[in-house]
């Protein structure tokens, strides 16, 4: 079972690296959220997290709970995303990420536009078969 933690070593805190990632890597745009990445640096199989979130989004309660429920939708589905990527999201229609289900479907179908999801696990059955 893998750890249902968000580690700090999962988290993007320098300016520099934002600004990285930004300048540099590439971007894609939908329903309500923005996204940016770029591979990250050599020897990080990691996936990394961080989050622009502007002042038009709304009052600071409603900003601190979309950076909430995003941060729990890249937490539930790190295992999904490629590794050896730094991702930043940039929020911005709160009306769109209301839920945590919202977030999640926002985040997922950003990725997989962007073909930032790792292949789907097919899940066997070994059951007897009728020849």
């Amino acid at each position: 079972m893998t750890s249902q933690g968000f580690p700090k070593g999962c988290r993007l805190h320098l300016k520099n690296d934002f600004k990285s990632i930004i300048h540099d890597g590439k971007r894609m745009q939908g329903p309500g959220l923005v996204l940016w990445w770029k591979p990250a640096p050599l020897g990080s199989s990691d996936r990394r997290m961080g989050l622009v979130v502007s002042k038009k989004l709304g009052p600071a309660v409603v900003r601190n709970r979309v950076k909430r429920l995003l941060r729990e939708a890249f937490r539930l589905n790190r295992e999904r995303l490629l590794g050896g990527v730094d991702y930043i999201f940039n929020p911005r229609n709160s009306e769109t990420l209301a839920t945590l289900d919202e977030a999640q479907n926002a985040l997922l179908v950003l990725c997989q536009r962007a073909g930032l999801l790792q292949a789907p696990l097919t899940i066997q059955s070994h059951g007897a078969q009728n020849e």
